[in-house]
């Protein structure tokens, strides 16, 4: 039996109505995030209600499987209470005369569903946990997000039919390979829970696998609410994975970063959580072979975290980094790289990181491998180039005594002006002073912040600063060991328009 995996849209009808993306399996299995919930599980006056909430949230807390189908759980029964119903596109097995093919793939037909199951994964929830503990949000229904829905067509499902039906997918994902950094993925969601939006696709990369047994990974695809529960599939359209998270608030700014639970680990969760054999199938995480990822260091400087990189320049090994990320001058920092860790000190620093260009250079030790070095781009960045954004955004805190794990964020250049280069690859709070990698591995610019208009900050609009436009002094300081060389990295007055978002001189016709 083939397994036929597809979109959907989830929603619940009860007020307030919510609609999320979601899979459904065979036409018949649907799954998703549990997160659909949370308008649902708000504590209000209703005594009986509440304690269902409660025992909601405390129960996935303690990833205890909440079975919809027991009588005696007050959860189960308030989860049955709601009404679900899924849409997507059923389509007949002989296609209609005179009907074009774009017409067929867009009727969509609505059906009731019948929940059976709510489960938390607990590592997914773990991790999870500590990402968003770096952030402010408030959000004191997080486990639903690192929690999952199993509901079905049918009016009840037969247990051991139901069993037979998950071993089936566990078979499926035998073959599954393990996930790594830039592997090519596709998302196919409904953005805003919209029938409108029904089965749009988005294409991108892996940018970081997380946890035991690779159980999160972050993608690169810029998402919008409603796409939690969106399916993850890999470049053989294979299903790897859930959409979990697309944002979050941090210091009452949008953080967005699309998260995605590995599929093969929710589903050995799920079946150990029933008492089913796993032993079909096994998962590993294995160790990144990504080279660039030795060449990026973390940097904390004065409780500041920042990103910095290895780069070579006349058979010197030096650190580049941004200025507010080392915090003041002639001062030590200390330094994580993926084997070791160190005390670097700062050979310049700009003394004022508002203005262009915001760098500092620090020393790298002496026996630092040559292949851990970035050589500097000698072409200027392009329209359209692909680059790839690297370093340690929020959540490095969370491994980063136990697992090197940089981030690396795919996108393209999107302008270009005199000393700025701006993209729309990601870059978050922790990156800043990170690598702007081409597509050779060469270093093409320091990232340094995303765009803020009116107090408003653009997560995916983001400026770096151009390797090309700093080569030249970058090598007379190697040559000559001169640190007033460095001061010619103090940007001109028109450079400063360009960081500072003024007006660009306009000739007047009228």
């Amino acid at each position: 039996m083939l397994l036929k995996i597809r979109h959907a849209l989830l929603e619940i009808t009860n007020p307030p109505a919510t609609k999320q993306s979601a899979i459904i399996i065979n036409n018949e299995i649907i799954i998703s995030s549990a997160s659909v919930l949370q308008p649902h599980c708000r504590v209000g006056t209703d005594g009986d209600k509440d304690q269902a909430y409660n025992g909601i949230i405390n129960g996935l807390q303690q990833c205890q499987l909440i079975d919809t189908q027991d009588e005696g759980s007050r959860a189960g029964k308030f989860i049955r209470s709601l009404n679900f119903l899924v849409t997507f596109d059923r389509q007949s097995q002989r296609p209609q005369r005179n009907v074009a093919a774009s017409s067929r793939r867009h009727i969509l037909t609505r059906y009731t569903l019948h929940p059976l199951y709510v489960f938390c994964a607990s590592e997914v929830s773990r991790n999870l946990h500590k990402i968003l503990l770096s952030a402010d949000s408030g959000d004191h229904y997080w486990v639903l997000r690192s929690s999952f829905v199993v509901l079905s067509m049918r009016p009840s499902s037969e247990r051991e039919y139901f069993e037979r039906f998950l071993v089936l997918i566990g078979n499926y994902l035998r073959h599954l390979q393990p996930i790594h950094t830039l592997d090519d993925v596709l998302v196919m969601c409904s953005p805003f829970g919209l029938e409108n939006f029904y089965k749009t696709i988005s294409i991108g990369k892996v940018s970081n696998v997380m946890g035991r047994s690779g159980c999160l990974f972050a993608i690169s695809n810029a998402l919008p609410l409603g796409c939690e529960g969106s399916a993850v599939f890999n470049n053989k359209l294979r299903l790897i994975g859930i959409v979990i998270c697309t944002s979050f608030q941090r210091q009452q700014e949008n953080v967005n970063l699309t998260l995605a639970a590995n599929f093969g680990y929710l589903l050995r969760n799920f079946m150990e959580q029933l008492g089913i054999p796993t032993t079909t199938f096994n998962l590993t995480r294995e160790p990144s072979s990504f080279a660039w990822e030795r060449t990026i260091v973390v940097i904390d400087s004065s409780g500041q975290q920042g990103t910095g990189t290895f780069i070579k320049v006349h058979n010197k090994h030096f650190i580049l980094t941004c200025a507010h990320v080392v915090g003041q001058p002639n001062a030590k920092v200390h330094c994580r790289a993926a084997d070791r860790e160190f005390q670097s000190d700062v050979i310049w620093c700009n003394p004022d990181s508002t203005r262009p260009y915001d760098l500092a250079l620090l020393t790298a030790p002496d026996d630092v491998p040559e292949r851990h070095c970035v050589r500097l781009a000698k072409t200027p960045a392009t329209l359209g180039q692909t680059v790839y954004n690297a370093g340690f955004p929020y959540y490095v805190n969370f491994n980063f005594k136990y697992d090197f794990n940089p981030s690396i964020f795919q996108g393209r250049i999107i302008n270009c002006d005199k000393g700025a280069i701006m993209s729309d690859g990601s870059v978050q709070a922790g990156q800043s002073g990170g690598p702007m990698f081409d597509h050779n591995g060469y270093i093409l610019g320091v990232c340094v912040s995303n765009i803020k208009m009116d107090d408003v900050i653009y997560p995916n609009i983001n400026t770096a600063i151009p390797i090309c436009d700093i080569r030249n002094t970058l090598q007379q300081f190697a040559r000559t060991n001169d640190v007033k060389v460095l001061n010619n990295l103090v940007a001109s007055q028109e450079v400063h328009r360009v960081w500072s978002l003024e007006m660009p001189p306009i000739q007047s016709k009228l």
